[in-house]
């Protein structure tokens, strides 16, 4: 079943699988309240859907989908191939995901791939999803170094804030003064490269380095 708002999209895609033998286009729509009323009759195998269209997104109708029809995999056909989209639209359970200029080719194995109860990403949305993750273990990896730098002392500080105590409490708690506290948060800023603590509680808790033991 192919879901896109532009007819010229769905007549380019069932000519070019007009030749496959075990692929059969039998439902199209135009949109999200189209597409759920096809998929209670026609039930597909497998549903082919944008992600921008109009009167609710792709995202909607995934979410719909693996609700009221996990027997139908999904697979995103897009020109969006930015990580958060693509990330989002894993997390919502797609089988698949491609960009709008892949080949007749790589759009017969995605689907014969995708049938098969296998994933397919291609490989364009690959290479955005390693270089996502690439950069994000290089980011864990800076920051544990950055912690890592960080006093005995800092790190009771850090935990501390991290419970919301502010300056004064934990100068009493520490039996320390409030400005020596404030030189602690100033050098743990400066470690961590934070303007101010919410940053740094931020950076703290997206961060797996962090052991709050």
């Amino acid at each position: 079943m192919l879901v896109d708002d532009h007819q010229i999209i769905r007549d380019g895609i069932k000519q070019l699988l007009t030749n496959e033998e075990d692929i059969k286009v039998v439902a199209e729509a135009s949109n999200v309240k189209e597409a759920l009323r096809f998929l209670v009759t026609m039930r597909p195998n497998i549903l082919m859907t944008d992600l921008s269209m109009p009167n609710g997104s792709g995202f909607d109708l995934i979410k719909e989908v693996a609700a009221n029809f996990p027997d139908v995999k999904v697979v995103v056909l897009s020109m969006h191939v930015e990580e958060a989209y693509i990330r989002k639209a894993i997390e919502l359970g797609v089988s698949g995901y491609m960009p709008k200029d892949i080949s007749k080719y790589e759009l017969v194995e995605a689907i014969q791939t995708v049938a098969k109860g296998e994933m397919y990403f291609s490989s364009t949305v690959s290479k955005v999803m390693m270089n996502n993750m690439v950069k994000k273990v290089r980011k864990n990896e800076q920051a544990a170094q950055a912690t890592a730098k960080l006093t005995q002392r800092e790190k009771e500080i850090v935990k501390l804030l991290l419970d919301g105590l502010s300056s004064p409490e934990i100068a009493e708690k520490l039996f320390i003064s409030h400005r020596t506290v404030e030189n602690h948060r100033a050098n743990i800023m400066g470690k961590l490269k934070v303007r101010n603590t919410i940053e740094l509680v931020k950076k703290v808790l997206e961060n797996e380095f962090w052991d709050q033991d």
